[in-house]
């Protein structure tokens, strides 16, 4: 795996507590993929949830989503992070529903509109920063085991519940 993109929030952004998580949440998810596959430089683009353009009809819960995908990308409140992970801005790329003499054949802003433009243009930014973790990476490896020789793993795999948990589906 040479990278991982991360375009996602919108549905964290309909509940003010799942908002206020979401910067921890998006850090964990990094940390736990990188132990999970034994990658811990794994670059990590994220494509801020920038759907709803710079006006926005609920800018609270929005606007902190966006602002907590910017946090995790930011090398000095996550130096564990630096040259590894980089967010990037999307809402200019919102462009105006049918419904409003605009420029989409849809009127789903969590689906951009279904704007193929929209979507080009995110993941364009998204793989230009991609491309610039991968330049800046370096290339020597990585030792793969800890100090007893063993697999890195993370902390609760360490028992046979690992696959069984407490969580219940949630309907949204």
């Amino acid at each position: 795996i040479s990278g991982f993109a991360w375009h996602q929030g919108w549905n964290d952004g309909c509940d003010t507590n799942m908002t206020k998580e979401y910067e921890y949440n998006l850090a964990n998810l990094i940390r736990d993929i990188r132990i999970d596959l034994d990658t811990p430089n794994l670059p990590v683009s994220i494509g801020v949830s920038g759907m709803s353009g710079w006006k926005d009809s609920d800018p609270g819960r929005r606007e902190d989503i966006i602002a907590a995908q910017f946090a995790v990308g930011n090398e000095t409140l996550y130096p564990e992070f630096k040259g590894t992970v980089k967010s990037v801005e999307t809402r200019s790329f919102f462009r105006t529903p049918y419904s409003f003499s605009g420029k989409s054949p849809g009127n789903q802003v969590y689906h951009w509109n279904n704007n193929c433009e929209s979507y080009w243009l995110v993941g364009s930014t998204m793989g230009k920063a991609m491309i610039e973790l991968l330049n800046n990476q370096n290339t020597g490896t990585t030792n793969k085991q800890n100090e007893e020789g063993n697999l890195r793993q993370r902390p609760d795999m360490n028992t046979n519940d690992f696959y069984s948990s407490n969580v219940t589906s949630v309907k949204v």
